[in-house]
């Protein structure tokens, strides 16, 4: 019936006139970027924070409650805004004229007071059946939470790391008393500081003890500082041909990041290095920890599936958001936590998303250019490198000068000598 009713209402708008052709084109395809879980659908409405789906999926998993149910619970969201979401998830009549006012082709009022016309003519078309779930969603929900919970068991991070950002979490904290506990840790104190001493920080005398670390980053570069640290030491699980790939990838995020943010005049540079550093660490998760889900996934990628979709239909989620549902286990900041789980969002849905940190704008032009592809010439590279800034200067506010083949070669100049912060 929703689907009819949506055929139905566009029949509508061409024969009144109301909305064109192309415009209605447009908003088809901002429909259909839309992820209909209730948590996403919450956050693009404003009604939580987009971090705080993490800890209503912490709840559900432990809870085996519905997602709505934990929202109003936990007080994040209210009854009428739960019933309310759950008729944009299933209503696509009512998602469409979310995605026209996204797509700015109308306001919230007009495309509603037509959508009022057209039920007012078409009476049989305002009633909506719920649809039972299907046996297989209703599988896919008990193994999204199995999964979780699976998470939230093996999230512990190495001793020291965990104490030290514990620590972390007291304000009146002694800086002496952190370095003390680091030096305990030969291992994390020889990652942390090759990560210190690499080119991103561009200090001017090398750090060489964790004491002097810990004065030079202060209280919360040090928290992400610590987590990446330990995140190379938890996850080396993972084959090494994997593993490599992977922080190459990373790295390289990384870098972009921070030459964005420097272009931009952000002030907070390096944190947005470590926020590009470890948006992808759902890779690592489901890679060591759900081997088996990840063979699936593999072979859904290799008959044809698309990465995400694939990874949605065997985890009931992607790697992103197994990347946002660890970060708030490790209580990262939101930045960290956002950029984590919105790298592969639709761009225009996330520019109208509230309460976004615009480092995850940051992160995702970051991670858009290091998914280019590696065979283009040096010229297909430059064009396609402009072509791909120009989706990113109206939302991150790079203007016309930004040269991306100098920060191209910047990133390239840099990675050797950062590429030393995993190999030791």
């Amino acid at each position: 019936m929703s689907l009819a009713k949506l055929q139905g209402f566009i029949q509508y708008l061409r024969a009144s006139n109301i909305m064109a052709q192309e415009d209605i084109l447009r908003a088809i395809r901002q429909m259909s970027a839309f992820d209909r879980r209730l948590g996403h659908l919450g956050a693009f409405r404003g009604y939580i924070a987009p971090e705080q789906i993490n800890v209503i999926l912490l709840e559900q998993a432990r809870s085996g409650t519905r997602f709505g149910e934990c929202a109003v619970r936990l007080k994040l969201m209210t009854d009428q805004q739960v019933m309310l979401l759950l008729k944009l998830q299933k209503d696509d009549l009512f998602l469409f004229a979310q995605a026209s006012v996204t797509q700015k082709l109308t306001t919230i009022d007009k495309i509603i007071g037509h959508i009022k016309a057209y039920l007012h003519a078409n009476p049989d078309m305002a009633v909506e059946e719920a649809a039972a779930p299907t046996e297989e969603n209703i599988q896919l929900a008990r193994e999204t939470r199995s999964i979780l919970r699976n998470i939230e068991e093996v999230s512990p991070l190495p001793a020291t790391a965990h104490r030290v950002v514990s620590m972390l979490d007291n304000p009146d904290v002694e800086l002496e008393r952190i370095g003390d506990v680091l030096s305990l840790d030969p291992g994390l104190t020889s990652t942390m500081l090759r990560v210190v001493n690499s080119a991103f920080y561009g200090l001017r005398e090398k750090v060489a003890s964790a004491s002097k670390a810990v004065v030079v980053l202060g209280m919360k570069k040090l928290r992400q500082l610590v987590v990446a640290a330990a995140v190379m030491q938890k996850f080396q699980g993972v084959p090494a041909g994997f593993a490599q790939k992977f922080w190459e990838n990373s790295i390289r995020t990384a870098q972009w990041s921070k030459e964005i943010g420097v272009h931009r005049g952000m002030s907070e540079a390096d944190e947005l290095f470590i926020c590009g550093l470890l948006h992808n660490i759902g890779y690592l998760v489901i890679m060591q920890y759900f081997r088996p889900q990840q063979a699936e996934i593999d072979r859904m990628i290799q008959a044809g599936r698309q990465p995400i979709v694939a990874e949605k239909t065997v985890l009931g989620g992607t790697h992103a958001d197994v990347g946002g549902f660890l970060f708030n286990l490790w209580q990262m900041p939101k930045e960290t936590v956002q950029s984590a789980m919105f790298h592969h969002h639709d761009l225009q849905l996330l520019v109208n998303m509230p309460n976004l940190s615009e480092s995850v704008i940051v992160i995702h032009m970051a991670s858009a250019i290091c998914e280019l592809d590696p065979t283009l010439d040096a010229l297909a590279y430059s064009e396609t490198l402009e072509k791909l800034a120009g989706k990113y200067r109206q939302p991150l506010k790079i203007g016309e000068r930004i040269n991306m083949d100098e920060m191209a070669e910047r990133v390239e100049a840099n990675f050797g000598q950062l590429a030393t912060m995993i190999g030791g």
